[in-house]
C-alpha cells in the first residue's frame, strides 16, 4: 500500500496560515484566511484533520493519559489541581473542528463529493464526541459555522442536545455513503480507510455504537434505540477493519510516535501505570509482557501508581516496569477504534438487557480479536479463553466490570476514550495515592472550561458553568455522567498497592 505523506504543499500553506492567524475568540468559529476555496484541496484538509486528530488522541498530553489508567507521568506534580485546560479545547475547535465543519461546507453541493461529505461529517462527530466528553456543555450550533456566518460569542449548548445531534449526523452520514455514482474517492489522502466506503460504513454504526452506549446512564430510551439499529448494520468485526494511522519516521517529528520522540529524551519516563500491571497480573493476561517490560532490578511487573508522592524504594528507579519497545517505535499504529470495542460494546449492550444477543460470545470475542491485534498466539488465547478469566461471571454489574476491563485493555493508549469509559462505568478501577489535590484524591470528572472563555464569551461560559451542579469544577458531572455509586476504589485504596496483591 502507498504510504501518503501526510505534510504536502497545499496542507503545509493550509497548517501556517491555521497558526498564523489573530488571536481571538473568532478562531474557534472561523477565520476568513483559515481556508481558501481557490488553492486547498479538500483531499488535503481531510488528511490535515485526520493526522492531527489521531495523533492528539495517541499523546500522553493534558494529564489525560493519566486519568485513563494508562500512564503516569513520574515529572507531573500533583494530576488533582486546577489547571488552564485551554490546549485540548483550543486545539479540537481551532485545528480539528473548524476545519472538518469547513469540508463539509466545501463538499455539501457537489454530487461527485457526496462520499467524501459523508466522510466528513462522520470526523466531524467523532471529533466532537471527544472534545463534549471532555467538557460538557459546549458551543456546538452556533460554532464553526463559516466566513459569513461567524459568531462571536457563541451559546454553549446543553451536552444532551449536542449528544442527540452527534447520533443524527452519524446515521444520516453513514446512509449517505454509496449512494451517488461517479464519486472522486480521497484515496490515500484517507489515512484511515483509503477511501473504502464499505469500511467508511462500518466506521459510522460503530461510532453510532460507542455514542449511543456512552448516553446509556443518561438516556436510555434513545441509547437502546440507537444501539438496537447500530448492531444490526454492517460493523467493524475484524481488525483488517479497524480505524487507524500509522505514524512515519520520514525525520519530521510531529509525524512520528509521540511515545517514541518522548523516549528519546526522556527514556526513564515511560513508565507502565500500576493499573497496567496490577489488571493484566491478577488475570494472568499474556499481554502484560507484551505491553511492559519487567523491572530491571527485581524482574516483577510493577507499574507506577497515580498521585504517589513518596516514589522511594519499591516505586523508584529500576523497581519500575517500562513501556515495551513495540510502543516505542517511531512507527507505530495509532488506533481510534477496533473490533475489539465493537464486541465489547455488543457484550455491555447484551448484559444489560438492551439487545438479545449473548454477552458471553461478544466478550469472549473482544479478547480473542485484542489478542490477535497485538500477537498472542492462538494457543495461548486458546488458553485463556478456557481459564475464569475469559468467562463472565456473577450479577449484571460484576459482568460489566469484566467486560470494561477487558475494554480498557482492547483500548490500550487510547486515553480520550477509555478516560471517558471511566467516568462512565467506574471501571476499571484504580488506585490513587495520597496527594488529594481540590479533587480529594478522585479522578476529575471532566476538564474546567479555559481562562480565556471567561475572558472572551464571559456571560455564556457563566451561564453553561451555572447548569452543572457545582459549577465548573474538576469534580462537576457531564451530563452522561449518570451512573449512581461512582466512583468506585481500588479494594487496596489507602494502602500502598502492592501489599496484598
Amino acid at each position: 500500500m502507498k504510504m501518503y505523506k501526510y505534510i504536502t504543499k497545499s496542507a503545509l500553506a493550509m497548517i501556517l496560515l491555521a497558526t498564523s492567524c489573530t488571536k481571538g475568540f473568532d478562531e474557534i468559529n472561523t477565520n476568513p484566511l483559515l481556508l481558501q476555496q481557490s488553492f486547498v484541496k479538500t483531499e488535503d484538509i481531510f488528511t490535515y484533520v485526520a493526522k492531527r486528530f489521531s495523533f492528539e488522541i495517541h499523546s500522553h498530553q493534558y494529564r489525560i493519559s493519566s486519568y485513563s489508567g494508562y500512564y503516569t507521568n513520574p515529572a507531573g506534580g500533583n494530576l488533582f489541581s486546577n489547571n488552564n485546560w485551554a490546549n485540548p479545547h483550543n486545539n479540537f475547535y481551532r485545528q480539528y473542528y473548524i476545519n472538518a465543519s469547513e469540508l463539509v461546507r466545501m463538499t455539501r453541493d457537489n454530487p461527485a463529493k457526496n462520499d467524501q461529505n459523508a466522510i466528513a461529517r462522520i470526523l466531524k462527530a467523532m471529533i466532537f464526541q471527544h472534545l463534549t466528553d471532555l467538557y460538557g456543555d459546549l458551543p456546538y450550533f452556533q460554532a464553526a459555522l463559516g466566513v459569513n456566518t461567524t459568531i462571536l460569542q457563541p451559546f454553549y449548548d446543553k451536552q444532551e442536545d449536542i449528544y442527540y445531534d452527534l447520533l443524527k449526523e452519524v446515521k444520516e452520514a453513514t446512509a449517505a455513503l454509496g449512494t451517488v455514482p461517479d464519486q472522486q474517492s480521497l484515496g490515500n489522502n484517507d489515512l484511515y480507510f483509503q477511501g473504502n466506503i464499505d469500511k467508511w460504513k462500518k466506521l459510522g454504526n460503530s461510532l453510532r455504537l460507542r455514542m449511543a452506549m456512552r448516553i446509556r446512564y443518561a438516556s436510555p430510551q434513545v441509547a437502546a434505540e440507537h444501539i438496537n439499529e447500530a448492531t444490526y448494520e454492517p460493523l467493524i468485526l475484524t481488525n483488517s477493519d479497524n480505524m487507524f494511522v500509522k505514524t512515519l519516521n520520514d525525520g519530521v517529528e510531529e509525524n512520528q510516535n509521540s511515545l517514541y520522540t518522548k523516549s528519546v529524551t526522556l527514556p526513564g519516563n515511560m513508565r507502565v501505570s500500576f493499573t497496567t500491571t496490577d489488571l493484566l497480573g491478577k488475570l494472568n493476561d499474556p499481554r502484560l509482557p507484551i505491553f511492559a517490560k519487567p523491572a530491571e532490578l527485581t524482574g516483577d511487573y510493577l507499574g507506577l501508581p497515580l498521585q504517589l508522592l513518596d516514589e522511594s524504594g519499591s516505586y523508584s528507579g529500576g523497581n519500575i516496569s517500562l513501556m515495551s519497545d513495540m510502543f516505542l517505535q517511531p512507527v507505530f499504529d495509532i488506533v481510534m477504534l477496533n473490533a475489539a470495542e465493537v464486541s465489547f460494546l455488543r457484550a455491555e449492550a447484551a448484559n444489560a438487557g438492551v439487545t438479545n444477543e449473548n454477552a458471553q460470545t461478544y466478550f469472549a470475542n473482544g479478547i480473542r480479536l485484542s489478542m490477535a491485534q497485538y500477537g498472542v498466539p492462538v494457543s495461548d488465547i486458546n488458553d485463556y479463553l478456557a481459564s475464569p478469566a475469559g468467562t463472565l461471571t456473577g450479577t449484571e454489574e460484576e459482568k460489566l466490570e469484566q467486560i470494561i476491563n477487558q475494554k480498557w485493555i482492547g483500548n490500550y493508549y487510547n486515553h480520550y476514550e477509555s478516560y471517558a469509559e471511566f467516568r462512565r462505568t467506574g471501571y476499571p478501577r484504580i488506585w490513587t495515592g495520597e496527594s488529594l489535590g481540590v479533587t480529594n484524591g478522585e479522578i476529575p470528572r471532566r476538564l474546567t472550561y479555559p481562562d480565556e472563555e471567561y475572558q472572551r464569551n464571559e456571560a455564556n461560559v457563566i451561564e453553561a458553568s451555572n447548569r452543572m451542579q457545582g459549577g465548573n469544577l474538576l469534580t462537576s458531572r457531564i451530563w452522561w455522567d449518570k451512573k449512581a455509586g461512582l466512583p468506585f476504589h481500588h479494594p487496596r485504596q489507602g494502602m500502598l498497592p502492592t501489599e496484598g496483591i
